[in-house]
């Protein structure tokens, strides 16, 4: 198996199979994907940092250890690349700010030492929107990630340049992370999948914060099998939930699924094309044997109206030192966001936890009841850059917020195309601590339909 370069780059997955199988050298691998970066990064701005020494000197180790017959396991030789909100030793870790352009970290994050030991190959730091929040900034450090479907389209949320650089087939997975659905929003506007676990799932030690009490770290690919894998690999040594390379995958027949009306209907602001594409799929895990049945949950406001006064009021304290000393290092978007912040009183984010408490014990209540929700993670296809409003986290609920605040795992899956030909996507909400059940939905859903396997035309 050799990938060629005017071909699409491999799931990770099958290039797990043939590295394993020896039809496949994580060194050609390799090449292939700089070879892709240099020809398609430039009009996309998926990476802030590439460290293509470092790749290929670990994707050499990698062939060398697979020849002797020791494998790390599926990840071992696979090009991956890192939010730039994520330490790798060496390697600036920014945030996509100036506040940050001189920080190298000298140690890795806990999670990148986990996907080293896996035996990754890790090709750089992928572009974020200003510490992790907002929209993206068109000054220095660097440009905003743009959509590889079309390129003057919005990307999604700050993990646009792991999205990017997976839909665009210069990586084969990438980590992020989601504090509002950061991780899920980029997934679904690109075309590809991605998944936040429960929080304490993935360490969170050496990724800068951005509301301690909603961050959390997940993977994104360009399927729910390889954000399986990449998942298995980054959750913490005591939570073994299936062999390496066994995902729990089999017949869904009978699972329970909760669709979330409150979330899809006009009044939410779905659009029609999203809202026509969620049927489609409802009736696809009908025929998969799932029993479906629609439920009540508060509406996405009542959600984003807890969550964002908690996430300022989190963002503020991490960041008023700075504010105070050099406020000009900051975007003008970020700065008077976090500002924003600094207008809230204690009393608001006590109502606001209060609030998220309530929310979140109505979930539970639903989930005793039911397997799954299913529900939108993104009112339709990604809009032009242009259209992006500076203050847009407010105008318009954030579909994915909810599941930070109540903490349950939630996974992005591709579900259609719009009348712009861009994604469209759906998001499966486990129960707190059962990663499995929506990433078994997932998958099983991707393999009755083709969605996934449509390529933009780059």
């Amino acid at each position: 198996m050799t990938p060629d370069p005017d071909n699409h780059t491999p799931s990770l997955a099958q290039a797990s199979r043939a590295l394993r199988a020896g039809a496949l050298s994580s060194v050609e691998l390799t090449r292939h994907c700089l070879g892709r970066i240099a020809a398609l990064d430039p009009g996309l701005n998926a990476f802030v940092t590439l460290t293509a020494e470092h790749a290929l000197a670990a994707a050499h180790k990698a062939d060398e250890e697979l020849r002797g017959g020791r494998r790390r396991g599926p990840l071992h030789g696979i090009p991956l690349g890192l939010k730039d909100i994520i330490d790798m030793a060496g390697v600036p870790t920014t945030g996509q700010s100036c506040q940050l352009l001189d920080h190298v970290p000298t140690r890795n994050a806990t999670a990148v030492e986990r996907l080293e030991q896996a035996g990754a190959v890790l090709m750089g730091k992928l572009t974020t929107h200003e510490f992790a929040f907002g929209t993206p900034r068109w000054g220095p450090p660097g440009p905003p990630a743009r959509n590889p479907w079309h390129a003057a389209h919005f990307a999604g949320g700050s993990s646009s340049g792991a999205a990017v650089a997976v839909a665009s087939g210069m990586l084969l997975g990438a980590l992020g992370s989601d504090s509002a659905g950061s991780v899920r929003s980029p997934a679904a506007l690109c075309g590809v999948a991605g998944f936040k676990p429960t929080r304490a799932r993935i360490d969170l030690h050496g990724s800068l914060p951005l509301a301690p009490s909603l961050d959390c770290l997940g993977p994104l690919a360009r399927n729910v099998e390889d954000c399986a894998l990449l998942y298995r690999a980054l959750a913490r040594p005591d939570e073994a939930f299936w062999s390496a390379d066994d995902p729990p995958w089999g017949e869904i027949k009978g699972l329970k699924i909760g669709v979330v009306r409150s979330f899809l209907d006009e009044r939410s602001g779905t659009s029609a094309p999203t809202r026509a594409a969620i049927e489609d799929a409802i009736s696809t895990f009908e025929a998969l044997g799932c029993q479906v049945r629609d439920v009540s949950l508060p509406a996405p406001w009542e959600w984003n109206a807890a969550g964002m006064v908690i996430l300022l009021s989190e963002a503020y304290a991490y960041h008023e030192h700075w504010l105070r000393s050099r406020p000009q290092q900051y975007g003008v978007q970020l700065r008077e966001a976090l500002l924003l912040g600094a207008t809230l009183s204690a009393a608001d984010y006590c109502r606001a936890q209060e609030h998220r408490r309530a929310l979140s014990g109505n979930l539970d209540t639903l989930l005793e009841n039911v397997d799954l929700l299913l529900c939108p993670i993104q009112a339709g296809e990604a809009p032009t850059l242009e259209q992006l409003a500076p203050w847009g986290f407010l105008q318009k609920p954030s579909y994915g917020i909810a599941f930070n605040l109540s903490d349950n795992p939630a996974l992005s899956v591709c579900c259609g195309f719009g009348p712009q030909g861009l994604p469209l996507a759906l998001q499966l909400v486990g129960r707190r601590n059962d990663e499995i059940t929506p990433l078994r939905a997932g998958h099983a859903y991707e393999q009755a339909c083709e969605w996934h396997r449509r390529r933009p035309s780059l």
